[in-house]
């Protein structure tokens, strides 16, 4: 039987404390490549979008968020300063993350300058809308109706972001000769909005297989030949 004096006593107590909490912090696998201080902060990010997805602002608690990031609860707290100030930097996260992912676009490359953004962007949409895992769409949704205000107006800055996009491809259009004359963009930009609103909230409640998601695709293209010509229009000739 060892013997343990004061001072090995509490050696022994800081080495185990020590351990234990990078136990905790490498969910349970003390080996984990460590991260960079932006990583382990995307990663907390990534995990407050699952757990809103699953639930809502309200009901995200930073011990739920942990527990999904498989992290201790107060190291959330060392990057951010609050359950609100995650959940506001978690959805400008999404912003970001969805703008980057569309204008990835081939067609906003210099050299396809012959196609209509806002169809390709649309049918890449509604390529993504059907990806399983669609929290981020939730997330962005559920925005709009939480209860804490500024989340609700970081919900509709988003909303007003997406319109802008919207509004920028669609006056790109313009130049490229897609769309069709007497139509205002900006209000135009609303109506698309307003369509892919209604289409994510289908997705978001599994929805999209009940009214068929070729019927979706095909309302959708149905709604474009409103506004967008089939080939552009060539300078000074008119293109139906």
């Amino acid at each position: 039987m060892y013997s343990y004096s004061g001072k090995n006593r509490k050696f022994v107590k800081t080495l185990a404390y020590s351990y234990s909490t990078k136990a905790v912090e490498s969910g349970g696998e003390v080996a984990r490549k460590r991260m960079s201080a932006e990583q382990r902060r995307e990663s907390i990010i990534k995990a407050t979008i699952k757990v809103v997805a699953r639930l809502n602002y309200d009901r995200a608690t930073t011990s739920l968020i942990a527990k999904e990031a498989r992290i201790n609860e107060a190291l959330i707290y060392s990057h951010f300063k609050s359950k609100q100030k995650l959940q506001l930097a978690m959805l400008e996260y999404l912003l970001e993350y969805r703008l980057r992912i569309y204008t990835s676009n081939p067609i906003f490359q210099a050299e396809d300058q012959k196609g209509s953004i806002v169809k390709a962007v649309n049918e890449q949409y509604m390529e993504e809308i059907q990806n399983p895992n669609i929290d981020m769409f939730s997330c962005i949704l559920k925005a709009l109706f939480a209860i804490d205000s500024e989340i609700r107006e970081k919900g509709w800055s988003i909303v007003k972001a997406f319109q802008n996009f919207n509004l920028q491809n669609l006056k790109a259009d313009i130049k490229r000769g897609f769309l069709r004359e007497h139509i205002d963009p900006d209000i135009l930009a609303w109506e698309m909005l307003g369509k892919v609103t209604l289409i994510s909230i289908m997705a978001v409640n599994g929805k999209m297989d009940v009214y068929d998601i070729q019927k979706v695709k095909k309302s959708m293209e149905f709604f474009e030949e409103f506004f967008l010509r089939k080939k552009p229009k060539k300078s000074g000739k008119s293109s139906g």
